[in-house]
């Protein structure tokens, strides 16, 4: 027997192990870099991966005994121990294999291994089995310990997981091959965590990231998809330590495995699908929270989907406030949980904010919380956003110093760089001017995130209004027919203000223009008609020499997706 490793020292073997699982790309390489790293795990004399080859589901053996490999030695379905885990999903734990009668020596290993204790262990996809491992004869004991069959099955937890991402992959690359125009845009990160500042287009995303010890739960992530969508947000495994590191490393590559599934549905499908996979890999008891936002850049539409962690928050130009998103479970407790989202405006602020409760349940030397008063103060930022993130770390920390951090703390902000278009446009009234009011319009809406039928409807109004001025607010001799029109809009509504120096009307002459033809009062013609009932509120009036007409349409600017 062998000098035994320390447990910390295979600890350390399994979470580095868990790190670079999550950027293998192929199935070859993957058992080469398991059987490299299972002894070092196990403390064992040998390990070993059985997958099914084929449709007879025929085990094929994978050790580092190298003699097996290069014998390809198989066990046929339903025989040995091996074969019997494979079937019931069930670890089992021997002190004596050769003397249970479910050993089973295929005639084609000519190995001079004697197995004494052997642990055999499922990798399991839910209910689904994807082979077994087994590890034989531990160094430091005569049989495996609880604590080695803990440790294994949370070894072969990661590798079912990183199995399933191979899969994933190879199913998405298949897809996109078949339909031909359909990229995988998916990035299976190198790492944990991606780069901590990014530009992805007009989109910078910017990130802090303070573990609470050597290994920690948090993570962040961000994936730039088809049709120039980017996946982006922040997690919070429970718990800390080795174990909230593993779920993190499950949690992070899931996340990555199914980033490209938004392309075609929502955030809130997107949620469900990965909460149903994470039920499917994670230990009862355990659970990530995650608030997750998805942005449409081409579009401009903002989804935001929070799980267990606190509300986005958006700085609208004048202070930062939280988005009224609804709240959602954290994945991995209910395997039939449903999720919502909230969808809005990019435009709603240029500064967006996503944070895990690390930040907020810091304490200071005192016993007070961050999030009690320091956490307000901090977000009245005097630039708004710009350098926001470097002044709520520094306050953050300045309240924490000398104390211990409690949990992980992270934060993402993100900021849009695209230039705003125009607010205000002056033009000399003339039917072949209208088209530049029709593009004002439908350039301001769609870069406000309007949806298309409301943009519709306020080009058709305001081109109804700007007609009329040309045709009788000037007379036919006026050489000089000025114009402005300037848009706004809040959290509910749209609001047109058109100025003209020509004659005006009245809202008592609007009222009688548009009037029900029955009254017998109607004198007006049907583009006036449509402005009424496009508008929930039109205003005539006269200002400072100019007569103003002032349009407003409610919106809604927030909805449940």
């Amino acid at each position: 027997m062998s000098n035994p490793q320390p447990i910390a020292s295979r600890q350390a073997v399994l979470i580095d192990v868990a790190r670079r699982l999550s950027s293998t790309h192929n199935l070859v390489e993957l058992v080469d870099h398991i059987l490299q790293r299972s002894r070092e795990v196990m403390d064992c004399e040998v390990c070993s991966i059985l997958l099914p080859e084929g449709p007879s589901e025929d085990l094929l053996i994978r050790s580092t005994l190298d003699p097996i490999n290069a014998m390809e030695v198989r066990v046929p379905k339903g025989k040995g121990i091996a074969g019997d885990v494979y079937a019931t999903k069930k670890v089992v734990n021997i002190e004596d294999a050769l003397n249970d009668p479910r050993h089973f020596r295929p005639a084609s290993d000519k190995s001079e291994l004697v197995t004494r204790a052997m642990l055999t262990i499922p990798l399991l996809d839910g209910e689904h089995c994807l082979g077994v491992m087994q590890a034989i004869n531990p160094n430091h004991s005569a049989a495996f310990t609880p604590q080695d069959v803990e440790m294994f099955e949370t070894f072969g937890s990661l590798i079912a997981v990183t199995l399933m991402r191979l899969e994933s992959q190879k199913k998405a690359i298949r897809e996109a091959e078949n339909r031909q125009q359909l990229s995988l845009a998916t990035e299976i990160q190198n790492s944990f965590l991606p780069a901590p500042q990014v530009r992805l287009g007009d989109v910078a995303v910017e990130t802090f990231y303070e573990p609470a010890s050597e290994v920690g739960g948090d993570f962040y992530f961000w994936h730039q998809i088809d049709d120039g969508k980017i996946l982006l947000g922040v997690g919070d495994v429970c718990g800390k330590g080795l174990p909230a590191a593993l779920d993190m490393a499950r949690g992070t590559t899931l996340i990555a495995s199914t980033a490209h599934l938004c392309v075609s549905m929502n955030l809130a499908e997107w949620m469900t699908t990965l909460n149903k996979r994470l039920c499917g890999v994670m230990k009862a008891g355990r659970f990530i929270a995650i608030n997750a936002m998805l942005v449409c850049p081409n579009s401009r539409r903002v989804h935001l989907c929070c799980a267990g962690l606190p509300g986005a928050q958006v700085f609208d130009g004048k202070a930062w406030k939280e988005v009224p998103a609804p709240g959602n479970a954290p994945l991995g407790i209910a395997c039939s949980a449903r999720y919502e989202e909230c969808v809005l405006p990019f435009s709603t602020g240029r500064h967006w904010m996503l944070f895990t409760d690390g930040i907020l349940e810091v304490q200071n030397n005192a016993g007070e919380y961050f999030e009690d008063q320091a956490f307000a103060a901090a977000m009245q930022h005097t630039n708004g956003g710009d350098g926001f993130l470097n002044h709520l770390v520094e306050q953050w920390r300045t309240f924490a110093h000398g104390a211990s951090y409690q949990d992980d703390a992270t934060v993402l902000t993100i900021t849009d760089h695209s230039t705003p278009p125009p607010s205000e446009l002056a033009l000399t009234c003339h039917p072949d001017t209208l088209c530049l009011v029709r593009d004002f319009i439908e350039t301001w809406a769609r870069y406000h995130g309007l949806l298309d039928d409301t943009t519709g409807l306020l080009v058709l109004g305001c081109d109804e209004v700007m007609s009329n001025i040309c045709k009788y607010a000037y007379c036919s001799t006026s050489t000089e027919r000025p114009a402005c029109c300037r848009i706004e809009a809040d959290a509910s509504s749209v609001r047109i203000l058109i100025e003209h120096h020509g004659a005006g009307i009245t809202n008592e002459d609007f009222e009688k223009l548009v009037a029900p033809p029955s009254t017998g009062q109607r004198i007006g013609g049907l583009g006036l008609h449509v402005i009424s009932e496009i508008f929930d509120r039109v205003d005539f009036r006269r200002e400072e020499g100019k007569s103003v007409i002032e349009l407003v349409k409610s919106t809604s600017t927030a909805s449940p997706g």
